[in-house]
C-alpha cells in the first residue's frame, strides 16, 4: 500500500489536514453561536461561512505565487501563524460584540488556510502514483474528519453548553438580562481560542523543524502524450474539475455546516441537531476509509466518485418527498457520498498538466468558493421556496459531478 511509503510527509502533511478539518468544522458550531449571541437571522449566519472560504478565492492564486517565492517550508509556516492572528482576532471580536470583527478573524484564518492548502494537495497528489492519489487524499480526508470530531467535542460543550434553556428564557429576560446573559455566553470564546493561537504556532515551529521531502510536480505530474500546451484553459479535464469541485465544495460546507439549522427545522432541538454534526462525520469517514482500502486496487477513482453522486442523487430525491428523522438521514448519507468528491476529483482534474502543476491547484483551491457562495442562495431557496428548493440545489449539483465522473474527466481536449 502506498500509504507505507514516505510516512513521515504523509504524517506531517496529515496534521495539517487536522489543523484544517478543526478549524473548518468550527464552522458548524460558530453559526448557531453567533445567531444566539449575536441575534442574527438565518442569512445573516451564512456570513460565517463567506468570510471563511471567500478568502480561498481572493488568496489561492497569491498563494501560488508566494510558494514560488518563499518555497514550500516557509509557505506553510506563514500559513500556520496567518491562522494564528485570525484565532486571535477572536479575542477583542468577543469583547466588543463586534461580527465584523469576527468575520475579519475568520478571513484571515481562511487566508492562511488558502496557503497551506496549495501547498499541501498539489503535494500529496504527486507524492506517489497518480492512480493511487485518492487513496493518499482519503487518508487526509480521515485526518480531517477526525480533528472535525475533536473540534465538536472540545468546543462544543463549552460554545453551545445550556444554549436550548437560554434559547427559552430570552423572551421572558429584561432587556439588562438578555444582554448580560448573552455577553457572558459570547465570552465563552476566548479561552479557546487562546488555545488554539498557541496551539497554530506551535505547529508552524514543527513545521519549521521538519524537513519534508521535495516533490518536483511538473516532471511528476507531465502529459502522457508529452505535448505541452500553451494555457492552464487548454486542458479541459481541469476546467471541467473546477466545476465539479466548485459543486461539490458546496455539496460538503451545506451538508455539514447547515445541518444543525436543518435538524431545527426538520424538528429536532439544538441539542439534538448538534449530535447530527457528528454523525456526518462519521458518514464521511466511512467513505474516506472505503477510499483507503479500495481505490485503485478494487476500483477506479473516476467510477468510485460517479457511485457516490449516484447514490447522492438518490437521497436527495428521498430527502425532497419526505421530512422528520429520514430526510435527516438522508442528509447524513449525503456525508458518505461527498467523501470521495475531493479525493478523487483533485488527481482526475490536475492529471497531466505538467507545468501548470501549480496554477491548477490554485484554481482547484478557488473552488472552495462553493463553501462560500452557495449556502447564502441555499437559506435564501429555503427562505422564500421552502426547504425542499434547497435540498433541489443539492441535486442539481451531485448531477455536476456524475457527469464529470462519467465524462468530464476523460476530456483533453476541447474539441467535439
Amino acid at each position: 500500500m502506498q500509504l507505507k511509503k514516505n510516512f513521515l510527509p504523509l504524517l506531517m502533511i496529515g496534521l495539517l489536514f487536522a489543523v484544517f478539518g478543526f478549524a473548518a468544522w468550527l464552522n458548524s458550531l460558530l453559526i448557531p453561536y453567533f445567531q444566539l449571541t449575536l441575534e442574527l437571522t438565518n442569512v445573516q449566519t451564512t456570513l460565517v461561512t463567506f468570510a471563511f472560504f471567500i478568502a480561498y478565492v481572493i488568496m489561492a492564486l497569491p498563494s501560488s505565487w508566494v510558494l514560488k517565492k518563499i518555497g514550500f517550508r516557509s509557505g506553510l509556516v506563514l500559513g500556520l501563524v496567518l491562522m494564528a492572528a485570525g484565532a486571535l482576532l477572536f479575542i477583542p471580536a468577543a469583547y466588543a460584540r463586534a461580527y465584523w470583527l469576527f468575520l475579519i478573524g475568520l478571513f484571515v484564518m481562511g487566508t492562511g488556510q488558502a496557503l497551506l492548502q496549495t501547498a499541501a494537495n498539489p503535494y500529496i497528489t504527486i507524492l506517489g502514483p497518480i492512480e493511487s492519489a485518492a487513496q493518499r487524499n482519503s487518508f487526509m480526508g480521515v485526518c480531517n474528519k477526525l480533528a472535525g470530531i475533536a473540534s465538536q467535542h472540545l468546543l462544543g460543550p463549552i460554545l453551545l453548553l445550556n444554549a436550548d434553556h437560554l434559547l427559552a428564557q430570552l423572551h421572558t429576560m429584561t432587556a439588562t438580562d438578555k444582554t448580560l446573559a448573552l455577553d457572558a455566553m459570547l465570552l465563552r470564546v476566548v479561552n479557546p481560542y487562546w488555545v488554539m493561537t498557541a496551539s497554530l504556532l506551535g505547529i508552524a515551529l514543527l513545521m519549521w523543524l521538519v524537513k519534508l521531502p521535495a516533490v518536483n510536480e511538473e516532471e511528476n505530474n507531465a502529459d502522457a502524450s508529452g505535448i505541452t500546451k500553451a494555457s492552464v484553459w487548454l486542458y479541459p479535464n481541469l476546467i471541467l474539475g473546477v466545476m465539479a469541485l466548485f459543486c461539490a465544495e458546496g455539496l460538503e460546507s451545506i451538508t455539514s455546516y447547515y445541518i444543525i439549522p436543518y435538524g431545527q427545522y426538520m424538528g429536532f432541538s439544538l441539542a439534538a441537531s448538534q449530535h447530527f454534526v457528528d454523525y456526518i462525520i462519521y458518514a464521511m469517514l466511512a467513505g474516506y476509509f472505503c477510499g483507503i482500502f479500495f481505490i485503485p486496487k478494487y476500483i477506479s477513482q473516476n467510477k468510485a466518485l460517479s457511485i457516490c453522486a449516484f447514490i447522492g442523487m438518490v437521497l436527495c430525491v428521498i430527502a425532497i418527498f419526505s421530512g422528520g428523522f429520514t430526510a435527516v438521514v438522508c442528509m447524513i448519507g449525503m456525508g458518505f457520498c461527498n467523501a470521495l468528491n475531493w479525493p478523487s476529483i483533485w488527481p482526475l482534474a490536475i492529471k497531466g498538466v505538467g507545468g501548470f502543476t501549480k496554477t491548477a491547484s490554485a484554481m482547484l483551491i478557488m473552488a472552495i468558493a462553493g463553501d462560500a457562495v452557495f449556502p447564502i442562495l441555499y437559506e435564501n431557496l429555503n427562505t422564500h421556496f421552502g426547504i425542499a428548493a434547497g435540498i433541489g440545489l443539492l441535486l442539481i449539483f451531485y448531477v455536476v459531478i456524475f457527469y464529470y465522473a462519467r465524462v468530464g474527466y476523460k476530456k483533453m481536449d476541447w474539441k467535439i
